[in-house]
C-alpha cells in the first residue's frame, strides 16, 4: 500500500460511504469526500492510514461536539408561481393582468428581462445549511432503544446508531443529511441545556 502513495501531494482527504444496510431504509450507499483536520501531511497520512476498511461511528466523530451544523436537500415543490416563490403580494381582486404575477416584469430599456424579476420556476430540492442545532443525545439502539411500539411515523424502528437534535432539519424523511461541527457557534446556544426523558406510551 505505501508503494501507492505518491511522492509529492498537497492534501489528503477521505473518501467515505454510508452504511444503509444497518438502516433497511435503501440500498445504495451515499459517497462523500471529508478533510482531516491535522497540522502536517505526515499526520494527515497517518490518521488516512488508521481509517482504511474500517467504520467510523458516531463516538469516534462527536467527541466534546454539542452544537452541530446539517447540510441537507430541502423538500422538492417542483415548479411553482412568484407568490409562493418569492412571497410577493397579491394584487387587487380588480387587476387586469392576473392577481398571483408581478405587475412588471421590467422596464422598456434595457429592452429584457432580467433574473431579478420574480418569475415562476423550481422550488425547493435546494442545497441548504441550518446552522447551531443543538446534540441533546446519541446512542446505539442496542444499548438503549428508544423506538416507539409500532416506529417513527413514515421512517419505521431504527437499527443502529441515533442522534436526537434541538430543532428541524431539513428535507423530506429519509433523505440523507450530512452533519459537522459547528463552525460559528453562538453564545445563545452553548448556554442552552436539555435533558432526554423517555415517554411510555
Amino acid at each position: 500500500m505505501d508503494s501507492e502513495i505518491p511522492k509529492e501531494y498537497d492534501d489528503i482527504r477521505l473518501l467515505v460511504y454510508s452504511l444503509p444496510s444497518q438502516t433497511g431504509v435503501k440500498k445504495t450507499p451515499d459517497l462523500i469526500e471529508i478533510a482531516i483536520g491535522a497540522d502536517s501531511r505526515e499526520k494527515k497520512l497517518e490518521i488516512a492510514k488508521s481509517f482504511i476498511g474500517k467504520e467510523i461511528t458516531l463516538n469516534d466523530f462527536l467527541a466534546k461536539k454539542d452544537i452541530l451544523d446539517a447540510r441537507a436537500l430541502t423538500k422538492g415543490k417542483g415548479l411553482v408561481g412568484p407568490v409562493k416563490r418569492f412571497g410577493l403580494t397579491l394584487k387587487q381582486h380588480k387587476s387586469e393582468k392576473g392577481r398571483r404575477r408581478p405587475g412588471s416584469l421590467g422596464p422598456w430599456h434595457p429592452a429584457r428581462v432580467t433574473f431579478r424579476a420574480p418569475m415562476a420556476g423550481q422550488m425547493g430540492l435546494f442545497s441548504r445549511i441550518t446552522y447551531n442545532l443543538r446534540l441533546i443525545t446519541s446512542g446505539n439502539i442496542k444499548e438503549k432503544d428508544i423506538n416507539p411500539g409500532t416506529g417513527f411515523k413514515h421512517y419505521g424502528k431504527i437499527r443502529s446508531s441515533y442522534l436526537i437534535l434541538q430543532g428541524s432539519v431539513q428535507g423530506p424523511v429519509k433523505r440523507q443529511v450530512l452533519l459537522t461541527p459547528s463552525f460559528r457557534v453562538t453564545k445563545k446556544q452553548t448556554k442552552k441545556k436539555y435533558e432526554f426523558q423517555e415517554v411510555l406510551q
